[in-house]
């Protein structure tokens, strides 16, 4: 058995596919694909251990990391901004502890940590520490070094919360080289599928004697060790029966045998603890949970690299379409750097995807975000749904986007996409702004946004008149302007306040009744739109209050205008 064609299934698979076909095609290896999955070779699996390790030293190196935050932090400092010296010295003191317990008797270890020790004991800056700090920078970009420090960092911050320390993952294997790990990754992964694969071969070809020799030579934590006793006085006929009708086929793909389980040093996020789940396991046996074969628990060991790393969390997209398609989609954003993007650049990244823009009409696509901590044994999983409508909203609409706080803007779009009504987040933020008299612009933009996907969800069409529908918003707020010119902003503050408690509260006559004091108390005339709070055939009645309320408490110096979005 020389290959193996694996379909794409639960969304954990098709992230170990999407992982492990973007490994290879890292170390310029092609993978096979068909129209729901990948082909897997014997060839490949011979590659893998040198395209893993070298596409998480090359993605995660520590070496680039500790390069850009110093040089950055040292031209800083050089020019007088005394607060990174600390900064500076807390990642020095870092690469000085993760050298020393490694390195302390290299020749480039040493010249590390003596330039380390002057800099971080200087309190002033002077020229000589250029010097010390490229020595540094070198020193660590050294291939031994650089592997080391980056081995050690990508199984902690990326692995580990994914399979707990099975393997090399074990801290206790972290003093081993990384030719060393290399080698423990093949015969802990690896070697498994191979043996399972030779092991089929060997039956179908009806020789008894490999069968059983290759039993005997099996990687001794394989759970094929448990038929050198069952097989040794069968025949190869008898085996092929035995497998057929004994043993337990793997769940996530067509192979006939599933001997490994899903449990948490598979795949953390979604696997249990089998110690405590006996009713759980297959026949309450307490030991057969979910079983699968040796190649899936590899390509779900790949997991990590089919995911975009966005702040310590992964996010992955999967939808009803080809491999490719699903393969591409996640490819678009995933760069060396994607571990510092945000959750929206994400999202807009993505709906920028050509492939996506073309089928974004006939499309739902699933937005898995989730992270895990394996010592906790909790995993925090967000399913989150982009919707032809929403997509249309950020293809459209993006660069209103740009108005919100990066803070805000990652929870307006989290909300959005949840399908969460996003007045409530505007609520908080109005009142924030009121609380601290900031400028109520962002909520204009809040507001407007929340408009259109108003508008997309109820029409279920995407004929809207964009223009005039920013154009009611801006009115509102340009006549709640005009009043807090009248009256001051002290006491339209005070107004606000009660309006917006009114407003969460759904109640509209109050709303009405206070706007309407106001304006006849202040002798001024009240525009005809801000009786859509009553008939909200335009707009709902949270678009009319909260963009005449962010009118109302603006500042004097302050000017909104319509924008092009």
């Amino acid at each position: 058995m020389d290959q193996m064609k694996v379909s794409m299934g639960d969304w954990a698979l098709t992230q170990g596919m999407v992982g492990f076909k973007r490994i290879l095609n890292h170390y310029n290896v092609n993978v096979e694909t068909t129209i729901d999955g990948i082909v897997v070779t014997r060839d490949h699996l011979k590659v893998l251990p040198e395209a893993f390790f070298s596409f998480f030293l090359k993605k995660y190196s520590v070496a680039k990391g500790h390069e850009r935050r110093l040089r950055s932090w040292h031209s800083k400092w050089k020019k007088g901004e005394k607060k990174y010296k600390k900064e500076l010295n807390a990642r020095l003191k870092d690469i000085e502890s993760k050298v020393g317990k490694y390195f302390k008797n290299n020749s480039t270890g040493m010249e590390i940590l003596d330039c380390v020790e002057r800099y971080r004991g200087e309190k002033e800056y002077k020229e000589e520490m250029d010097g010390w700090l490229e020595k540094i920078i070198k020193g660590v970009h050294t291939k031994e070094i650089d592997e080391k420090l980056t081995c050690n960092t990508f199984k902690a911050v990326y692995f580990t919360p994914y399979f707990g320390q099975p393997s090399f993952l074990n801290v206790s294997k972290n003093s081993l080289t990384v030719d060393e790990q290399k080698a423990l990754f093949s015969y802990d992964y690896i070697k498994p599928v191979l043996d399972e694969w030779d092991l089929l071969s060997l039956i179908d070809e009806r020789k008894q004697d490999e069968c059983l020799q290759l039993l005997e030579e099996t990687n001794k934590k394989h759970p094929l060790l448990a038929f050198k006793t069952t097989f040794k006085k069968k025949t190869t006929q008898e085996m092929k029966q035995y497998i057929d009708e004994e043993v337990l086929k793997c769940s996530f793909t067509d192979f006939p045998l599933g001997l490994f389980s899903l449990e948490e040093s598979v795949f953390s996020p979604l696997a249990v603890s089998l110690g405590n789940s006996l009713n759980s396991t297959w026949d309450s046996n307490g030991k057969s949970f979910f079983p699968i074969s040796a190649l899936a628990k590899l390509l779900l060991f790949c997991a990590p690299a089919g995911a975009t790393i966005s702040n310590r969390k992964s996010v992955f997209v999967q939808f009803d379409g080809s491999f490719d398609q699903i393969y591409q989609a996640n490819e678009h954003y995933n760069t060396e750097t994607d571990q510092d993007k945000s959750f929206d650049e994400v999202i807009f990244d993505l709906v920028s995807e050509q492939e996506l823009r073309a089928n974004w009409l006939a499309k739902h696509y699933l937005i898995l975000e989730y992270e895990s901590d394996y010592q906790a044994k909790k995993t925090l999983l967000d399913y989150m749904i982009l919707t032809p409508g929403l997509i249309k909203l950020f293809q459209n609409h993006g660069k209103l986007f740009g108005y919100l706080h990066y803070t805000n803007r990652i929870t307006f779009i989290k909300s959005l996409i949840k399908n969460i009504d996003t007045k409530q987040l505007i609520f908080t933020v109005l009142r924030e702004k009121i609380k601290q008299s900031y400028s109520s612009l962002e909520v204009v933009f809040m507001t407007i946004l929340r408009n259109y996907d108003q508008f997309y969800k109820k029409e279920g069409k995407f004929d809207m008149d964009s223009q005039k529908q920013q154009k009611y918003v801006w009115v509102l707020y340009k006549s709640g302007e005009a009043v807090r010119s009248k009256i001051g902003l002290k006491k339209a503050q005070g107004i606000a306040y009660r309006l917006l408690n009114a407003v969460q509260a759904g109640n509209k006559n109050t709303f009405m009744d206070t706007v309407m004091r106001t304006y006849i108390s202040n002798e001024l005339e009240m525009p005809s739109l801000l009786l859509e709070v009553l008939h909200e055939s335009k707009m709902d009645f949270e678009t009319v209050a909260n963009a005449w309320i962010a009118g109302l408490i603006s500042k004097p110096n302050e000017e909104g205008e319509a924008v092009n979005g």
